[in-house]
């Protein structure tokens, strides 16, 4: 019995001591996480902010080159549905591009290192 109290006092010990390292890669963890979502997010901003400029410009333009014909009408429309469809299109290939690898993989990965550690010593 005391030499499993002895074995809980050293691993509480080596915990106390790697707390400050799991703080730290939880800083560098989070440091990293948002530059990728402020990347991210600006690259996602400026595609989106002149992918809708230039499609409500080649729209119109479509839509006023066949004004004086009998077209204008479906024309319209089709343009409506083209433009339905590039989004989905590109919700699609937003998705497909989400990082597989979860935040904070690193320290989730050491807390379970260390736990198992605790379970084999015990």
């Amino acid at each position: 019995m005391f030499e499993k109290l002895k074995k809980s006092k050293q691993l509480s010990l080596m915990m106390f001591e790697r707390a400050s390292d799991y703080l730290s890669l939880v800083g560098i963890e989070a440091k990293i996480q948002g530059t990728l979502l402020i990347k991210q997010v600006v690259g996602y901003a400026i595609a989106a902010l002149f992918g809708l400029i230039s499609l409500l410009f080649l729209g119109a333009a479509v839509i006023i080159t066949f004004w004086e014909t009998d077209y204008r009408i479906l024309v319209a429309w089709l343009v409506f549905a083209v433009f339905l469809i590039v989004a989905g299109i590109g919700v699609f290939i937003a998705r497909k591009h989400v990082s597989p690898q979860a935040p904070f993989n690193a320290v989730r990965n050491e807390l379970q290192r260390d736990i198992d550690l605790v379970k084999e010593s015990l």
